[in-house]
């Protein structure tokens, strides 16, 4: 079973309006789990139709990811997206994409599509948000 995350403000609680959104379209949600990380919060679901979840909530507004997608965690620093693909590429993993969906005061969060995505979990251990 695939998730989805969905990236937002720790104030920005959105449990309750994502679990009516998705019972709205007749979308069962199997396991959800809130994290917050300071400033930011990470919902974590599975769902009964990911593809349809996961349109939903992008057209609903919510920056949502699929688990197909490593999201990292790490400070704002210049150069810092180099040294993470520097960190991949280093390794031989191939990068399919590489986005940066937050910057707030605790840093980024960065999306990232590879040929190896259990590999890159393990390469940035705690960094890792999902």
């Amino acid at each position: 079973m695939k998730l989805l995350t969905i990236i937002c403000d720790s104030t920005e609680n959105p449990v309750t309006r994502v679990a009516e959104l998705l019972s709205e379209h007749g979308i069962d949600i199997r396991t959800m789990d809130f994290v917050e990380h300071g400033a930011q919060a990470f919902l974590n679901l599975a769902v009964s139709d990911h593809d349809a979840a996961l349109a939903l909530l992008i057209g609903a507004g919510y920056k949502t990811v699929s688990n197909d997608i490593v999201l990292i965690r790490t400070e704002d620093e210049p150069g810092v997206l180099a040294q993470v693909s520097r960190k991949i590429s280093d390794q031989g993993i191939g990068i399919r994409s590489l986005t940066l969906m937050q910057i707030d005061s605790e840093g980024i969060v960065c999306a990232i599509a590879t040929t190896d995505n259990p590999r890159v979990r393990e390469l940035f251990g705690d960094d890792v948000v999902n």
